[in-house]
């Protein structure tokens, strides 16, 4: 089997339901031998969780550790989603995963599809530690066979996927604590008490140790234009550089921070050092990074980053006034699916920029430009407002201002990255090279 033909039966099961929990991925995992039983560390969060998975996958490998890291989604290429060594596998290995599973699994859908994938390559390969980033939720997602990581993460609790997982905190909090295993270890950041009730619950119902972080970093600078920055550790007073741009990050650093002290306690060879190789080495493209799109484009920098929810925005929205850009006339390129809150998201974004383009992600759940538009007018009626139904199109109208953003899915990040010569984070940024 081809990468494209792999690749085009996966897309043709992107809206398949799953009807029956677990009980089909089980059982194509026992046709493969049960690779899933892995030494993982397993990631969830409402945001946050690719970054964490990032600094946690760079940490291990600094440490001279063989890594596997899942995640999702993918911005330019199918093959993102599984990665070998802080690499994204082979088209022709991607092709091979899946022609195997496809014919263990062939009742699977997309999601679970990639996940047997995942993890037959991770156990074929023999990595020392996979980090794995859930779909959605947590409780029934399909990277939930993991039979027991070394450490559940929980990055954040907010408001997305309701029709999966609830429109409450405490709803969606127990859908994300139920990654926690039997005598497991869980942690997470402050969150409000309400989630901090369910996990609670969670791990002590399952003998459990549960973990909650208060920041134990601050960011002391930032180079904007070569998506690092430079966090001090609160206590030690000690600074070390930082791949990933974005206010969050602080809290995420020390997720994994603290993770990585609790698992050298079990006899992982992570040492500090390692940890901190792990922060300057990390990428993770389109979270407010700076990209300049070539000729075509002008001299404007383009800010690329996923926000696609409310937590998302107000994220972006802290980082953006904090960085220098906020100072600056700027056009914002903004493409939603129409099953998120976009209305609020809209609410988010409108004090930020002056000038809004509006287009339409490449997906069938993309809500209507037009829509997006009428109501951004609604909300801010001195913001000039335009309509473009292709990506490119928008990307070049707005390449006229010295800044520029691109947001409000992931659909959108990885086509303005494929556009800007992005190709899955391999190749050059401002004056950067990603992993």
């Amino acid at each position: 089997m081809t990468f494209e033909e792999a690749r085009t039966k996966l897309i043709e099961r992107q809206d398949f339901v799953k009807k029956d929990g677990l009980a089909r991925v089980y059982a194509c995992l026992a046709a493969l031998g049960n690779p899933q039983r892995l030494k993982t560390v397993h990631v969830t969060g409402t945001n946050g969780k690719g970054s964490v998975c990032a600094l946690f996958e760079a940490a291990a490998r600094a440490a001279g550790l063989k890594t596997g890291l899942f995640i999702s989604p993918h911005l330019v290429s199918f093959t993102e989603r599984i990665q070998l060594g802080g690499r994204p596998v082979s088209e022709e290995k991607f092709a091979s995963l899946f022609d195997e599973v496809f014919k263990a699994g062939p009742d699977l859908g997309f999601f679970e599809l990639l996940t047997c994938m995942a993890f037959l390559c991770f156990d074929r390969e023999k990595t020392d530690l996979a980090v794995v980033e859930v779909g959605i939720g947590g409780r029934w997602d399909t990277t939930n066979v993991l039979p027991k990581p070394e450490l559940a993460v929980i990055t954040s609790v907010d408001y997305d996927h309701k029709t999966y997982l609830g429109g409450t905190l405490p709803e969606i909090a127990a859908q994300k604590a139920g990654i926690i295993k039997e005598g497991g270890i869980c942690l997470a950041p402050i969150l409000p008490a309400e989630a901090m009730t369910e996990i609670s619950k969670e791990a002590a119902g399952k003998n459990a140790q549960c973990h909650f972080f208060a920041p134990a970093f601050e960011i002391i600078s930032r180079d904007w234009e070569n998506n690092r920055m430079v966090l001090r550790h609160k206590k030690t007073g000690e600074s070390y550089p930082f791949g990933i741009l974005g206010e969050p990050q602080a809290i995420n650093a020390t997720l994994v921070w603290e993770g990585l002290e609790i698992m050298r306690g079990l006899g992982w060879p992570i040492t500090r050092a390692h940890a901190a190789a792990g922060f300057a080495a990390a990428r993770w493209p389109g979270r407010f990074q700076a990209v300049r799109g070539g000729a075509a484009f002008g001299k404007t920098i383009f800010i690329v980053d996923g926000a696609h929810n409310e937590e998302a925005a107000r994220a972006f929205s802290r980082t953006w006034r904090a960085s220098p850009f906020a100072g600056r006339p700027a056009v914002f390129v903004v493409g939603i699916l129409r099953d998120k809150e976009w209305r609020r998201i809209l609410e988010i974004l409108a004090p930020l920029a002056g000038k809004f383009i509006f287009t339409r992600p490449d997906s069938q759940r993309a809500a209507d430009p037009c829509a997006l538009a009428d109501e951004l007018s609604a909300i801010r009626p001195d913001a000039e407002v335009e309509v473009q139904q292709d990506i490119r199109a928008a990307l070049l109208a707005a390449s006229g201002a010295g800044t520029a953003a691109v947001l409000g899915s992931f659909y959108i990040a990885g086509a303005a990255l494929e556009i800007f010569g992005e190709a899955g984070g391999t190749a050059a940024a401002v004056q950067e090279t990603l992993c």
